[in-house]
């Protein structure tokens, strides 16, 4: 494998806390490394203060007009800097207003902690769908160590969707994760993946049979930093702690199977290459030498 991993496990909020589940509490996570370090992140119900969105407002990049609400928010001090304040706020734009048909956007900025100043920001348009909805409770901050380069700690956003998605799928995903790191007055989404993941392996589970077996997979992400180092930034190993779950129709018994498997990924110049993840479902293919 390539790189000699930090002693530092990084896990983000998605491996922290459940997301939906087809079979719920057919997961448990793996056991993380001792010595790691919990992501600190927000909680995604703490609303931003009124400080931080009359800043945003003023600056033009929350809608002035008291009709448009705010769909979802989640503020909170860095730990890794406590004079700067990190804000991620999703309105609706003009059109749709139903929930899955939205068309919103994303506004995540770095402030003075004191005096709600804004420093750094980006901007993203959001659209809602059959697979993508944003609930209140749907950002969240994550601020574990990203230590990509001296000096130059990234901070990520997560989109937690609500869609129920399509009703027998042979997969799904969620927690979409970005990590974002600031150069001067911009922020730069640097790595983007789901964290969450499902997989129907064998059987149908929407359609039991007397003697149909089931096997599904569940997979979550966690991201650890490597002294490897491509273009500047760390490589950054993305490792998929998997639940493999078998039962049978005509049966209550359950068996449970836990795996890891993991996929380095580089910084390319300008972001991070995700194409070994595989769409994120690389934890379903054959083991390749990095």
């Amino acid at each position: 494998m390539a790189g000699h991993p930090v002693p530092v496990r990084i896990v983000s909020e998605m491996a922290k806390r459940p997301s939906w589940r087809l079979r719920a509490g057919a997961f448990v996570l793996l056991s993380i490394a001792a010595g790691a370090h919990a992501a600190e992140t927000a909680s995604p119900r703490d609303a931003c203060p009124l400080q931080t969105v009359y800043a945003m407002t003023q600056a033009g990049l929350l809608p002035a007009d008291d009709g448009t609400p705010i769909v979802a928010q989640a503020c909170r001090v860095w730990p890794y800097d406590p004079s700067l304040a990190l804000a991620a706020v999703a309105y609706p734009l003009p059109g749709a207003d139903r929930i899955g048909e939205r068309a919103l956007r994303l506004v995540v900025a770095v402030l003075d902690a004191q005096d709600a100043r804004l420093l750094a920001t980006h901007e993203a348009d959001l659209g809602e769908d059959a697979v993508f909805a944003l609930a209140e409770d749907g950002l969240l901050l994550d601020t574990a160590r990203y230590d990509l380069a001296k000096g130059t700690r990234a901070f990520g956003v997560v989109l937690r969707s609500s869609a129920p998605g399509a009703s027998c799928p042979d997969g799904r995903f969620n927690d979409e994760l970005t990590l974002y790191v600031r150069e001067g007055e911009i922020l730069r989404p640097v790595f983007t993946s789901y964290m969450d993941f499902w997989s129907r392996v064998e059987g149908e589970p929407c359609a039991w049979a007397q003697d149909q077996r089931l096997v599904t997979e569940e997979a979550a992400f966690t991201i650890g930093v490597e002294r490897g180092t491509h273009h500047g930034y760390a490589d950054l190993r993305v490792t998929a702690n998997v639940a493999r779950i078998e039962s049978a129709a005509s049966s209550e018994d359950e068996k449970t199977v836990r795996r890891r498997d993991s996929r380095i990924v580089r910084y390319d110049g300008s972001r991070y290459d995700t194409a070994p993840l595989e769409n994120g479902f690389f934890w379903t293919q054959p083991d390749e030498d990095e």
